[in-house]
């Protein structure tokens, strides 16, 4: 184990200085008892840390290139995509690898990772598709998207998911893996997107201002949270200064 030192920022919980190379991934547990990260090494360079003890849970990993980390939904796994070394899972308590694709697995730079409400599979998006381990047998599958030109973001509830690439975004059952509701559009490229826990809100960055999609209006009530009354019209924000000219 190594220790982590005290912060000399009031708000920091926990920080490690000995990553040789730019950190490009790290993720929080659902619990926000962990937090892991990636770097941009050959060797030992995925790290997992418990946020209370400020400690390393974990002897340093090594996955060449790791260039995308998340936690599973219960925190007990966290998968790994390498920019030429395809994708891995770990058990969160001893590191031992659960799912190794090798290079079989495409992968791209930051690749996006999401996973199904039950922690048993892991979509992982690439240029044009979008590939689906199964952890319990080890198998994967994948299907195309809606566009195969542009890089792609996803984002998931665990229910469905939400996939963006060139200027509009699709929807993907979890399970079924078939497109739901229709596709999204938008008159500038999507830079990134975010989904509500619940899924009712998708979030896309598109060019200066970000917009806000109320899905309720497209998709079944099946794939949502309950437990939010409200219901705004979609909405798009600015983020220019307020005082910039328009």
């Amino acid at each position: 184990m190594v220790p982590s030192f005290p912060s000399p920022f009031r708000n920091e919980k926990v920080r490690h200085t000995e990553c040789a190379n730019p950190v490009y991934a790290a993720d929080i547990s659902s619990g926000c008892t962990k937090v892991v990260a990636a770097s941009w090494g050959t060797t030992d360079n995925v790290r997992l840390f418990g946020i209370g003890s400020r400690t390393q849970l974990l002897p340093p990993i090594s996955h060449r290139k790791a260039d995308g980390v998340k936690f599973s939904p219960d925190g007990s796994r966290f998968a790994t995509a390498s920019d030429d070394s395809g994708v891995r899972v770990y058990n969160t308590h001893d590191g031992s690898i659960l799912f190794d694709s090798s290079a079989q697995c495409a992968t791209e730079a930051r690749t996006p990772l999401a996973w199904s409400a039950d922690g048993q599979q892991l979509f992982v998006a690439s240029q044009g598709k979008v590939t689906s381990v199964n952890i319990s047998n080890s198998s994967s599958s994948e299907w195309p998207i809606h566009e195969t030109q542009s890089s792609v973001s996803i984002a998931s509830n665990g229910k469905f998911i939400a996939c963006s690439a060139g200027k509009s975004a699709s929807l993907w059952d979890c399970v079924s893996h078939r497109q739901i509701g229709s596709i999204i559009t938008h008159t500038a490229g999507i830079n990134c997107i975010a989904l509500s826990p619940s899924g009712m809100y998708l979030a896309c960055g598109v060019g200066k201002n970000i917009t806000i999609h109320d899905l309720r209006d497209a998709l079944p009530s099946q794939y949502f949270d309950r437990g939010s009354s409200t219901h705004p019209h979609n909405a798009t924000i600015s983020t220019r200064p307020h005082n910039a000219a328009v």
